[in-house]
């Protein structure tokens, strides 16, 4: 390869993000004549540009400047955009109806301060704070109109060899240098008259030529359709313009020109205006604004425009003064009570600061710690998030290698036990190192800032102790230390096998041809696990760390911090799934050997929020879980003789609910005969199929990466001809019915898990053999309020001895909140009781990379206390196992607010300059494949439907337009191959995107019709879950409603290599606009930025509607009535009723006692619960009162004989005889509410 592929990617980069500049700000859009100063382009520059413009005045009604792409989208003009469009109106109004001695200047400016935010601003500015009294003030200003191209002016840059066509054509042409230049003007009409059509389509140099003649052509004056070519000139500012601060406003109009005295070539009249604010004795806040001064003439916009202006501010130029942060909010902060979150963020991100603020425009900072520095204006403001590092600066690579890695810290290791605990103590005595350094800078904190910092390091010290707990139980108790081993070993297996390639069986391959043979043969993998190379197999610390602390809480359910929620706070991409696979597999061995007779069952509880996440997520834990079934198969432990095993139970329409179902309701026997016992003729039959039918989530072997479908692979050398154009069908199906049983296997005879793998995702095979982990989603556990054999899972079926689950695992925190939250956390009342009956109560971890209020939103859900890993210490960029990495590129984020263009058309010439640029990039295939696919994200799927249109007829025609303009039509790309992650798309589908995204670009595969995605059109699916490495660009469309969203969405590029994403705001939104004008304060602190959750668990319309559901789950799991025909046998004075009612009554007082609420609504809250508790069971009562002598009372069946009533029947369901309507999903949870307006009397009302 010969180059560092990040470095590449970094020039790559930022020649993308140049090339964008160009294509959208200018100058430099159409880079093949002179200078891109003095730049000639062929259209309007209006029309040109997209952004960076300050139109002339009283220009807002005129229409819209856009090309023929352009597409006006309603739906995009929202009632805010034009309630600030009045606003303006108003202002300027007010304006004009006083005459010029009445019209305060005050008044004024803040006109002029308006107009930045009109569709077609004339001004721009920026605001920001000092600290120093200066008597004036120095800006430096840059700006550059448009003229009207001249004869002289036409040229264009040409190194070939002389050439004449004709010499009628040499009365038009001459050659100066490498420019070729006219004599006379040239028009399209003349090109087309000399040019040798037989030639044209013949010789590409010769295309070449005529194509250079026709952009000649077009920079000339053309009379007939009233055409003109435009000049860029500079406008000639002072260096520094020096602005007397006589009073608080000033307005400083001034003409400048572009040219020379001697030969001006344009005029512009401008005006700055200046607004002074003081704040405290020495410091100020200043609003410097631009203002083009020229009126609307609509022969004359583009002349009378500016254009690229920029503002810029220098300590150097302004004696005395020094920049602060802004001290507006510094004193809103001093006024307000802060909170604990609040200090800490605070604490976390003081050395976060933020200069200036824009108007209408976004701003640039280059200042140093004393205030000294610049700040600016900027149209396409860029921020680099730094990347994360995850190691120990403290430790040697060799170190590093020696302490973190898996395989010496497994049963395999040659290490001695005393060797492997020395390692895990000095790796515990660093951290403990750098808490005694936070101490130490306490003293030099500023006051506000000491009390946070106090109980950062306490929480740090906390999880130090827990850390040292952890190896000393490690090192006395020998089952835990033996489960540690074996957990090691199970990771390592897990990472190897994680890379294995996806193949086919060697007797699949023997019957190909030798051609095919070649091309898709791939060895069966073959490890040696002692031999495996550290780096391929290491923890990163924080992941190594956690496990350490919470060990203690696995293995003592009496443990203080058993009751806890440890909660992984890492960024995305940053290991946290790995750190609690392996407090998973640690968790299964120390059950296992500790409890050899009953610690079979599930164990852990595994949830997500989103299907394709847990699907996603199933495939890798699969891999760990074989790991851990082929240790037990070897027999040196005594890990029980029930298989170690995982289920994936997500139902709905991903899996099937049955073993056996009917026509309507298919089960696993019905997709299987579907899927295996049909004949497929051609490739699209059999993947229309396999859409429809392949239900079983695993299309390859976890292990071995065997592929478990049938597919159609092809050879352009193969002589039939049938054969050549259908393909050639290739594979084995890996799912199987033995008897009654569906088992997943994998064909290849090699394998260890040929006679069937340790998986299963039929819901009814799961309730019969529970899985040792349960993969699932929030909502599915909805079902065991439904369900009988649910109770199966949480090992509480008659004779049953198996422990409960030990271990609940909640990954993407964040997503459980809002309505969603509120009823997932009041079904953790059943789960938590239901998983507690057996007297041990489960431990529960959460991960997260965003949130906020996690103490609030964990004690909704689990009525738990939160500790968060790794704690903060005293910066947001530090916290020991995580800190920001200096030394390597971050992602790139970049902002765009169209100028006077709608935010269609802008959409279209960014996807358009995004696409087209990558591939005119001279640079290596294998860094071009890096940004080849263009991630598109979208708040709705409205939106993301549009742009598909958009793709195929004005991006594409704008594609062209544009590589013609720049001479490399050859270099137009053409985007076939655009496909969407939205929750439109099938399981099967989506399965199969994630793959094709894996696709690199590159010649060879070309070659072998192997295509890399184009644009991926993503909804918010995206956000979680999707992890490919090779994903480097992105563009988002209009600021995502919640930070965490925006956070999340945008994590999934740039995870290997330095990404890029360009965020398109909406110039109808003061949203967007206001998001764009503090772009530099938002990305460099966005963590900081995420809005807290909300939860309401036991609010009265929570209660009303769920509470029923919660309290017949628990009846149903925890008295033993489980069965459909139980539901009659319901009895208060038969079972412990108030043992259910006690426990629900008990979760919402203690609840209620965490939150700030007084006595008196406790009281109230805790009444309405107990009454609705006793109108519940009232309710099921008199159901069983009722019922006459022929008839039963069920849970629910869909039987229709009239001899059977339901108690419960699904949500939303016509009522027929008082059946409780019950949700069978956690997503149907929205529903139209009323708001109270509660208005406050005056002064004298308390």
């Amino acid at each position: 390869m010969g180059y560092d592929i990040k470095e590449e990617c970094k020039k790559a980069r930022e020649l993308i993000y140049e090339s964008v500049r160009k294509e959208l700000l200018g100058p430099g859009s159409e880079d093949i004549g002179c200078s891109i100063e003095h730049e000639l382009i062929t259209d309007e520059p209006i029309a040109r540009y997209s952004t960076g413009i300050l139109f002339p005045q009283k220009c807002e009604n005129v229409q819209d400047d856009n090309s023929s792409i352009d597409i006006e989208n309603s739906t995009r003009v929202d009632d805010e955009a034009l309630k600030n469009k009045e606003e303006t109106k108003n202002i300027r109004h007010k304006g004009n109806k006083y005459n010029n001695s009445l019209y305060s200047i005050e008044d004024q400016i803040d006109e002029k301060i308006a107009m930045a935010n009109e569709i077609k601003p004339s001004s721009m500015g920026i605001t920001f704070f000092a600290r120093g009294n200066v008597d004036k003030l120095c800006i430096r200003l840059n700006a550059a109109k448009y003229r009207k191209s001249t004869l002289k002016d036409c040229c264009i840059k040409y190194e070939g060899e002389d050439f004449f066509l004709s010499n009628e054509l040499e009365d038009y042409l001459y050659r100066d240098g490498k420019f070729l230049k006219l004599k006379a003007n040239l028009t399209s009409e003349i090109v087309t008259k000399f040019k040798d059509e037989d030639r044209y389509r013949e010789d590409e140099g010769y295309r070449n030529i005529i194509s250079i003649l026709y952009v000649l052509a077009r920079q000339c004056k053309d009379e007939v359709n009233k055409r003109h070519a435009y000049v860029r000139e500079l406008l000639n500012f002072p260096e520094v313009i020096e602005i007397k601060l006589d009073n608080d406003y000033v307005m400083y109009p001034f003409k400048c020109i572009g040219g020379t005295k001697e030969n001006v070539k344009v005029k512009a009249d401008l005006e700055i205006c200046v607004v002074r604010r003081k704040y405290e004795q020495d410091i100020n806040s200043y609003t410097v604004v631009l203002v083009n001064k020229e009126e609307f003439d609509k022969y004359g916009r583009d002349l009378k425009s500016i254009f690229q202006p920029e503002i810029r501010i220098k300590t150097e130029d302004n004696k005395g003064m020094f920049f602060i942060e802004d001290s507006s909010k510094k004193l809103v902060k001093n006024n307000l009570k802060l909170d604990d979150e609040e200090e800490s963020l605070e604490l976390l991100y003081r050395n976060k600061k933020n200069y200036a603020t824009g108007h209408g425009v976004s701003t640039s900072q280059q200042v140093n710690e004393s205030g000294e520095g610049e700040i600016s204006t900027t149209f396409l403001p860029k921020y680099e998030v730094p990347s994360m590092s995850f190691e120990i600066e403290e430790l040697s690579k060799e170190k590093s290698n020696e302490i973190l890695s898996m395989k010496n810290l497994s049963d395999i290791s040659d290490l001695s036990k005393e060797h492997k605990i020395e390692n895990l103590r000095e790796l515990v005595s660093l951290y403990d190192k750098w808490i005694k350094g936070l101490k130490d800078e306490i003293s030099e904190l500023e006051g506000i800032f000491k009390n946070a910092a106090k109980k950062h390091i306490k929480e740090c010290e906390l999880s130090l102790n827990r850390m040292k707990i952890g190896i000393d139980l490690i090192e006395k108790d020998e089952e835990a230390y033996v489960a540690f081993s074996l957990m090691n070993r199970a990771l390592l297996m897990q990472r190897v096998h994680s890379t294995v390639k996806e193949r086919y069986t060697d007797a699949d391959i023997e019957k190909l041809s030798q051609r095919l043979k070649e091309k898709l043969e791939e060895d069966f993998p073959k490890f040696d696990y002692k031999s495996i190379e550290v780096e391929k197999a290491k923890w990163r610390p924080f992941q190594l760390g956690f496990i350490l602390m919470t060990i203690e809480s696995i293995i003592d359910p009496s443990c203080e911090h058993r009751d806890s929620v440890d909660l992984i706070w890492v960024p995305t991409g940053g290991g946290k799934t790995e750190a609690y696979l392996g407090l998973s597999a640690f968790t299964i061995f120390l059950r296992r050997l500790k409890n050899p007779k009953n610690g079979g069952g599930t164990t852990i509880l595994m949830r997500y929020t989103l299907r394709l996440l847990a699907a996603q997520q199933f495939i890798r834990a699969s891999i760990m879980i074989c790991a851990c079934e082929l240790i037990r198969r070897e027999g040196k432990y005594n890990l029980g003789k029930e298989n170690i095993t995982i289920g994936l139970w997500i139902g709905a329409n991903q899996t099937p609910n049955k073993k056996k179902g009917t026509k309507q309701n298919k089960g696993a026997k019905e997709f299987y005969d579907e899927l295996v016992e049909s004949e497929y003729n051609n490739k699209f039959e059999l993947d229309s199929n396999k859409d429809k039918n392949n239900k079983f989530q695993l299309l390859k072997c976890p292990w071995c990466g065997t592929k478990l479908e049938k597919e159609y692979v092809f050879d352009e050398e193969e002589k039939n001809e049938k054969k050549r154009a259908n393909g050639i069908e290739i594979g084995t199906w890996g799912y199987r019915f033995t008897g009654k049983d569906f088992k997943i296997f994998c064909p290849e005879e090699k394998c260890s898990f040929g006679d069937g793998l340790p998986v299963q995702v039929v819901d009814e095979a799961i309730y019969e053999n529970p899985p040792t982990l349960l993969f699932g989603t929030v909502d599915k556990f909805a079902m065991t309020t439904w369900e009988a054999n649910a109770s199966k899972l949480f090992a509480l079926d008659e004779e049953n001895e198996n422990l409960s689950p030990e271990l609940i695992i909640q990954d993407e925190l964040h997503l459980i909140s809002g309505p969603l939250g509120t009823i997932v956390g009041l079904y953790e009342t059943a789960i938590d009781a239901i998983c507690s009956e057996k007297g041990i109560k489960p431990k529960i971890i959460a991960s997260t990379a965003t949130i906020r209020r996690a103490k609030d939103q964990c004690n909704q859900l689990y009525v738990r206390d939160v500790k968060q890993f790794p704690p903060s210490g005293l910066l947001a960029e530090d916290s020991f196992f995580v800190k920001e990495n200096k030394y390597a590129p971050g992602r790139m984020y970049v902002g765009l607010l169209p100028t006077g263009k709608t935010l269609t058309t802008t959409q279209v010439r960014l996807m358009s300059a995004l696409t087209n640029r990558v591939k005119m990039l001279d640079i290596p295939e294998e860094v071009k494949s890096e940004y080849w696919t263009l991630v598109c994200y979208f708040n709705t799927l409205k939106e993301l439907g549009m742009t598909n249109s958009l793709i195929q007829a004005d991006i594409q025609e704008n594609i062209n337009i544009v590589s013609n303009r720049l001479l490399k039509r050859k270099y137009a790309r053409n985007l076939y191959n655009t496909t969407e992650l939205t929750s439109r798309k099938t399981a099967n589908e989506i399965n199969k995107t994630l793959d094709n995204l894996e696709i690199n670009y590159s010649s060879e595969n070309i070659a072998n019709k192997k295509y890399a995605i184009d644009v991926l059109l993503a909804s918010n699916m995206i956000s979680v879950g999707v992890d490919v490495s090779r994903l480097n660009l992105m563009m988002v469309l209009e600021q995502p409603k919640l930070t965490a969203e925006y956070i999340q969405a945008t994590s999934r590029v740039g995870r290997k290599n330095p990404g890029l994403v360009f965020t398109l705001y909406s110039p109808s939104r003061s949203r967007d606009k206001s998001h764009y004008e503090m772009f530099h304060d938002y990305h460099q602190s966005f963590y900081k930025h995420v809005e807290p959750t909300s939860i309401t668990c036991f609010s009265e319309p929570a209660i009303d509607r769920m509470l029923h559901s919660v309290f017949i789950a628990m009846i149903r799991h925890i008295l033993g009535l489980a069965s459909e025909d139980s539901a009659e046998c319901f009895d208060t004075t038969a079972y412990d009723i108030d043992k259910i009612k006690n426990i629900i009554v008990d979760r919402a007082s203690n609840l209620l006692d965490r939150t700030d609420v007084s006595k008196e609504v406790k009281s109230r809250e805790i009444d309405y619960v107990e009454k609705r508790l006793e109108e519940i069971i009232g309710r099921w009562e008199n159901k069983i009162k009722d019922l006459r002598n022929d008839k039963l009372l069920k849970y629910h069946t869909t039987k229709k004989d009239g001899t059977i009533e339901n108690l419960i029947k699904p949500f939303g369901k016509k009522e027929e005889n008082g059946e409780f309507e019950t949700l069978q999903s956690m997503r149907n949870v929205d529903r139209q509410g009323g708001v109270d307006l509660i208005v406050f009397g005056g002064e004298d009302d308390e």
